[in-house]
């Protein structure tokens, strides 16, 4: 991917980097976006903390960072054990995700199948599952003050219970 964006645009300056390490790019953003639940793959709450305090350390003033994530109270509330299977029939994939919470590591375990071309990919990958309002405290802690949190990239209320993404934009 990082090859075939540089191919096409010369002037974007694409590195591989670890989410923990932004502050090693030296410069200031308008936006960072943290978005497709990879925010979770970080291993606990301090984690967490360090790369939130990260991108305050990393925005220009008034500069926002948004983030979506899975809704883990949702899922932990009601014992969600997958995600809707991903199909595109075109070219014959199918992509199926798995959670199974492990409740003394307090980790989710988050199986993927990837069928395509007659071939299958299995994957695990454990999970911090932060709540909305664990997520919220921390990114107040690294000094965001305007927070707004969605149910969706639409705009929709957050409901703790019943939205399937949080969606947070912070100031």
């Amino acid at each position: 991917m990082m090859e075939k964006l540089k191919g096409k645009k010369k002037e974007i300056k694409a590195q591989v980097l670890n989410m923990l390490e932004i502050e090693k790019l030296q410069k200031k953003y308008d936006l960072i976006f943290c978005i497709g639940n990879s925010l979770v793959h970080l291993n606990d709450n301090k984690e967490i903390l360090h790369f939130l305090k990260a991108c305050k350390n990393s925005l220009n003033l008034r500069g926002k960072l948004l983030i979506q994530i899975v809704n883990y109270d949702r899922v932990l509330a009601k014992d969600v054990k997958n995600l809707p299977t991903i199909k595109n029939e075109e070219i014959g994939l199918v992509f199926e995700r798995y959670y199974e919470y492990l409740s003394e590591e307090q980790k989710i375990d988050f199986k993927t199948i990837l069928r395509i071309n007659g071939k299958e990919i299995e994957n695990h990958v454990l999970l911090h599952p932060i709540k909305s309002k664990e997520l919220l405290g921390l990114l107040k802690k690294s000094g965001f003050t305007d927070i707004i949190t969605y149910g969706g990239f639409n705009k929709e209320e957050y409901e703790q219970l019943v939205s399937f993404p949080l969606i947070i934009v912070a100031e």
